[in-house]
Formats: C-alpha cells, structure tokens, sequence
C-alpha cells in the first residue's frame, strides 16, 4: 500500500513539474505565518526559485514543489502533507494546509512578508 501511495505522489509531482510556469518575482523573499500548525512556519522563497521551509525553527523538507500562473506555489512535504498558496494583494500568500491524516480538512494560512 505504502508503494501505491509513494507513486502516486511521484506521479502527482511530475504532472505538477512539467506544468510548472515560472516563479513570478513577487513571490521572492521570506514569508511567515502563525496559522495552521505553524508556530511560526517561515517559507523562505530566493530569486532562482528554490525554497525553504522550517517550522519553529526545525527544516521541513519540500517533496515536490510547483509555481501557479496565480502567481503562486505549491507544496508537498516529505513527511506528508500539501499546501497550495496564492499571491494577494502582492503582500499576503494566502491558501490551504492539508495534514496528510485528514485530507479532507483543509486549513487556512497567510504568510506575511518577514
């Protein structure tokens, strides 16, 4: 079972990854939130598009990631989990959270420049 879930999210990262737009550079900087399971979650997005996320410090390693035509981001954890996040207002990323125990309950968050 484990294999079958595994493919699926390879499979999932590879439609994302040849659908994937180019970052838009208002996205880059460093974002942080309190929402969620965050306390605090800071998602750090540099200028040649690679990211980083860490959660009350701890780095959490990005499985899979995609940019929106939003613009926006998508994110799959290593550990489980996803979080899909647009642009508003060129000052919030704002979207969902979902735990990869309840993929049916998604989450509010908004990351707000650092």
């Amino acid at each position: 079972m484990k294999g079958y879930v595994f493919l699926l999210v390879l499979l999932v990262g590879l439609v994302w990854s040849v659908s994937a737009q180019q970052m838009d550079p208002k996205l880059a900087g460093t974002w942080e939130t309190t929402d969620g399971p965050c306390t605090p979650c800071t998602l750090t997005i540099q200028a040649n598009g690679q990211l980083i996320f860490d959660e009350a410090g701890s780095q959490i390693q990005i499985a899979f990631s995609s940019y929106t035509p939003a613009p926006g981001v998508d994110l799959v954890f290593q550990q489980g989990g996803m979080m899909d996040l647009k642009l508003s207002n060129d000052t919030v990323l704002v979207g969902f959270y979902t735990k990869p125990t309840q993929p049916h309950i998604h989450q509010i968050v908004a990351f707000h420049r650092k």
